[in-house]
């Protein structure tokens, strides 16, 4: 009897510690984070997980050297390995043409025609958006990477003529 009761205790035992080690590991596996720290530029919004100069290679962005006001999104999946990136700047007249040419972008269209998101930067970490544009000009193409193509498209707002502002959004697909 009194064999039996320690078993029984002893079974208890090992089902506390097995429930409370399983408690454990659900809590560490719904909060872990596998995507990496946030990068520590000033320019880049909260959660961005991938330099900017890792992320615009990549892509084949080049950002203008006179390029002012400059903020980013960036993530890279943790195990899927796919890029994203959203980017706003202003520039000069020379400094956008620049931008388009060694990006690669395809020619402008209007809103009426464009498919493209015309506010891809809109929401309340960044507080930036395309969204108050005036007559913005769209720009969009693929590109061939490394692991498969892009999608990258760019808003430009040519309110300013001297500093045309230039938002852009990039995807892995």
């Amino acid at each position: 009897m009194a064999l039996r009761r320690r078993g029984r205790l002893a079974l208890g035992a090992a089902g506390a510690v097995l429930l409370i080690a399983s408690a454990i590991t659900v809590r560490l596996v719904l909060t872990w984070d596998p995507r990496g720290p946030d990068v520590k530029d000033p320019r880049a919004c909260p959660g961005s997980n991938v330099s900017l100069s890792e992320v615009t290679g990549h892509f084949g962005l080049v950002i203008p050297p006179d390029a002012t006001d400059v903020r980013f999104s960036s993530d890279l999946h943790p195990f899927f390995g796919e890029y994203s990136l959203r980017l706003s700047f202003r520039t000069t007249a020379s400094g956008l043409r620049l931008f388009l040419d060694r990006s690669g972008l395809s020619t402008s269209s209007t809103e009426d025609d464009a498919d493209t998101d015309p506010a891809p930067l809109d929401g309340p970490s960044c507080g930036f958006g395309s969204a108050s544009f005036h007559d913005p000009r769209y720009y969009a193409g693929e590109r061939p990477a490394e692991g498969g193509p892009t999608q990258r498209q760019a808003a430009v707002d040519r309110s300013d003529a001297a500093q045309p502002r230039v938002v852009v959004s990039a995807m892995d697909l």
